[in-house]
C-alpha cells in the first residue's frame, strides 16, 4: 500500500510539473510577442514623413503597397526602455495610395531601406539655393524609403499624386495609441513649396 501511495505520489507530482513547465513556456511565448511600437508623423503636398521611436534597430523588414499599406518589423527597444530589447511591429493602412513601384530605390535601397554605403550628400547645381539641398542623395530624395538611424527608423512615403494635404494618416480615420504627430517636421499646408521658407526642405 505504501508503494502505491508513493507511486500515485509521483504521478502528482510529475503532473504538476509538467503543467508548470507548460505554463512557463506559454509565459516565455507571451513575453515574446512583437510589440507595436510608437511613431510620429507629418506631412507634405506629395509626401508622408514616418517615425518609428525604436532605437539600436536591427533584424528591420519593411514592406510597402501602391495601396497604402506600410508595414514594418525588427528589433530594438523604445527610448525609454532601453535594456528591454525585443520584436516590434508595425502595420498600417495610409488614408491613400502610394507610389511605392521600386523597392530598391533606383538602386539606393535593399527593400526600401537605404544603404548605408550612398554617399549622404546631395550634388545641387551651382548657385542653388539652400532649400536645395536635402541629407540623402539627390536621386533618393524624391523617392518612397526608410532609412534606419541610431534612434529611430525615418520613412519618406511619396503619394501617388501631389495634392492638397490629408486629413488624417490612416484609412477609417484610425488613431492608434501609439500615434503622434510629429511637430518638428510639421510644416502648414499654406507654407509647404513656399521656397523661400527655410523650413522647406531642410525640416525633411
Amino acid at each position: 500500500l505504501r508503494s502505491m501511495a508513493t507511486g500515485r505520489a509521483l504521478l502528482v507530482f510529475s503532473a504538476a510539473l509538467a503543467c508548470a513547465v507548460a505554463a512557463g513556456a506559454a509565459g516565455e511565448e507571451q513575453d515574446a510577442e512583437e510589440k507595436v511600437p510608437s511613431f510620429r508623423w507629418a506631412q507634405r503636398k506629395d509626401r508622408v514623413l514616418l517615425t518609428i521611436d525604436l532605437q539600436g534597430v536591427t533584424h528591420e523588414s519593411i514592406e510597402l503597397g501602391e495601396d497604402g499599406r506600410f508595414l514594418f518589423e525588427g528589433t530594438g527597444s523604445a527610448r525609454d526602455r532601453r535594456e528591454e530589447r525585443g520584436r516590434h511591429r508595425l502595420e498600417l493602412q495610409l488614408l491613400k495610395p502610394l507610389n511605392a513601384s521600386d523597392s530598391t530605390c533606383g538602386g539606393s535601397c535593399t527593400n526600401w531601406i537605404i544603404d548605408e554605403t550612398v554617399d549622404p550628400q546631395c550634388t545641387v547645381s551651382q548657385g542653388s539655393g539652400p532649400w536645395e539641398h536635402c541629407t540623402l542623395g539627390a536621386e533618393v530624395f524624391n523617392l518612397t524609403h526608410c532609412q534606419v538611424r541610431a534612434r529611430d527608423v525615418h520613412c519618406v512615403l511619396i503619394k501617388r499624386t501631389s495634392e492638397p494635404y490629408w486629413p488624417h494618416l490612416l484609412a477609417g480615420n484610425a488613431r492608434p495609441k501609439h500615434m503622434s504627430i510629429d511637430w518638428s517636421k510639421w510644416l502648414d499646408e499654406e507654407k509647404d513649396g513656399v521656397r523661400w521658407n527655410p523650413q522647406v526642405g531642410l525640416s525633411i
